[in-house]
């Protein structure tokens, strides 16, 4: 009889270096104070937009020519003039829906410390930390936060996490098996919170708030709640106001998917650790670099031109892949961003993220062969925080000898996820473009914010449609409320109850 072989010890990394992004967590600093990058930070942090395989082509034909983008560029230099004027097609109501492109120059240090004081104080008093929200209350928080942490970050111990709480996040879906699992990894913790909603009648986000409200205020009570609202108005403020809680506040002048830089992003990453001041300095350094209207030189620009020509030129699907864990919700950010400003009167491309070189294994067989309505946008990381070599092997039955033998590591290799997929679905029509991101840290995810959010505000001015509105998510928001049975919705209840009894069911 074969015998079983017993591990007689745990696996030992010893040999293997240090975790850089453990060691800059541990090291990042809780607040440095206002951050201003020197001309070799700058340089050595610059974001690129790479349009090599937008401009040619396999066949002879480039899929936009740079005739084509000289022609539209006085098109854009007009819409990009327009929006700094504050003019166009740009209010919510009777507000002006541009607070996000004055920002950055309109934060403070000193506001900025206050956030990092009380998110300092409320980390130090818990265990987790949950940030509530959906949407743009959400995806620019979580995408920040997995961009500049580890992947494991909540089974890290609190000192290899900077000394900050867990972070988790809730609110963002109604599904009742995940929130049940989420409290029990918060179960016997210290828990703080911050809810964001501008009404507070978010459905998904309020019931997360009403239960973990519920149970908090059992134990530690309000000084563990933060509560990001309007200054104002609003059911969230009258709670906030009636129990106490700290208040952050959602400008009115911005939309939630641009509101990362807003105390709605600010005041949870600041409970993570993340260093807020260097996040602020990536914003203004990509608000001057695409101030001008030097159309060839602006990053902004030129991305919303090459965008608004595909969708022209019949793409109907974005690819937004990345070669990193880190960065992949980056892609997911920008599938809100751009769907819920470009999606109105049947305008716009559909954003698909990607995950390469795994989605390659996947969906890649698509891209390569399969219909031609496809635009793809690669986010590139150039420096990961850690390099991994490939070992020799005497065997080499994997044939991977002839890596190791030429020193070529993981690293060289995610970055022919790209590269190669780059190559290859240029060659086989798909045109695609790359921003390139140098490193993982506050200063670039801020610069890549600023320009997407640029780059979407004139592409929907392009368009010739308002892209601070989404009528569309409020018919959906509507249907719930009446099908829910909320008070005020009883004659749309029935006339969806009419309408529905009129289908003919079909059900296999």
């Amino acid at each position: 009889m074969k015998q079983k072989t017993v591990m007689k010890s745990g696996l030992d990394i010893s040999t293997w270096r240090a975790n850089k992004t453990i060691t800059k967590q541990k090291e990042s600093p809780k607040n440095r104070g206002l951050f201003v990058p020197d001309s070799d930070f700058i340089k050595d942090n610059r974001l690129n937009l790479d349009i090599t395989y937008i401009l040619n082509s396999a066949y002879g034909i480039p899929f936009i020519s740079t005739d084509e983008l000289d022609e539209i560029s006085g098109e854009v230099i007009e819409k990009h003039n327009r929006l700094k004027r504050g003019e166009g097609d740009c209010k919510d109501g009777d507000i002006t829906m541009l607070g996000w492109q004055s920002l950055p120059d309109e934060i403070t240090t000193r506001h900025l410390d206050e956030v990092i004081s009380a998110a300092r104080e409320l980390a130090g008093r818990i265990d987790a930390f949950v940030s509530l929200g959906i949407g743009g209350s959400y995806l620019g928080i979580e995408a920040t936060f997995k961009a500049l942490t580890h992947t494991y970050f909540n089974r890290l111990s609190r000192e290899q996490r900077g000394d900050v709480p867990e972070i988790y996040f809730l609110g963002q879906n109604t599904d009742p098996d995940f929130f049940r699992d989420s409290l029990d990894m918060l179960k016997g913790k210290r828990v703080g919170i911050n809810v964001i909603s501008k009404s507070g009648s978010t459905t998904e986000t309020a019931i997360a708030f009403r239960i973990l409200r519920d149970l908090i205020e059992k134990g530690a009570g309000s000084r563990s709640i933060f509560v990001t609202t309007d200054r104002t108005r609003g059911g969230l403020k009258k709670l906030a106001d009636i129990k106490g809680y700290r208040t952050f506040v959602v400008p009115d002048n911005v939309g939630g998917r641009f509101s990362v830089l807003t105390d709605a992003g600010l005041a949870g990453l600041a409970v993570a650790g993340i260093d807020i001041h260097e996040f602020t300095a990536g914003f203004r350094n990509m608000k001057e670099r695409v101030s001008h209207d030097d159309f060839w030189s602006n990053p902004a620009m030129v991305h919303a031109a090459v965008r608004h020509l595909s969708c022209k030129k019949g793409k109907k699907i974005e690819v937004v892949a990345t070669n990193s864990t880190a960065t992949y919700h980056l892609c997911r950010w920008m599938e809100q961003l751009f769907p819920e400003s470009e999606g109105h009167k049947g305008y716009g491309m559909w954003v698909s993220p990607s995950m390469y070189p795994e989605n390659l294994h996947a969906n890649g067989q698509m891209v390569q062969d399969g219909q031609r309505n496809i635009l793809e946008t690669f986010l590139r990381l150039i420096n990961h925080d850690n390099r991994l070599e490939i070992c020799p092997d005497t065997e080499n039955l994997d044939g991977l000898n002839y890596l190791s033998d030429r020193g070529r590591d993981m690293n060289f290799i995610n970055r022919m996820a790209v590269d190669g997929p780059a190559y290859a679905h240029f060659q086989g029509g798909v045109p695609n473009m790359t921003i390139d991101i140098p490193r993982r840290n506050a200063f670039n995810i801020g610069q890549f914010y600023y320009m997407m959010e640029k780059s979407v505000a004139l592409s929907g001015y392009l368009a010739g449609h308002n892209p601070f509105i989404q009528p569309g998510v409020e018919a959906y928001k509507k249907a719930i409320f009446a099908m829910s049975g909320k008070p005020g919705m009883e004659k749309y209840s029935e006339d969806i109850t009419k309408a529905t009894a009129r289908l003919k069911r079909s059900v296999i």
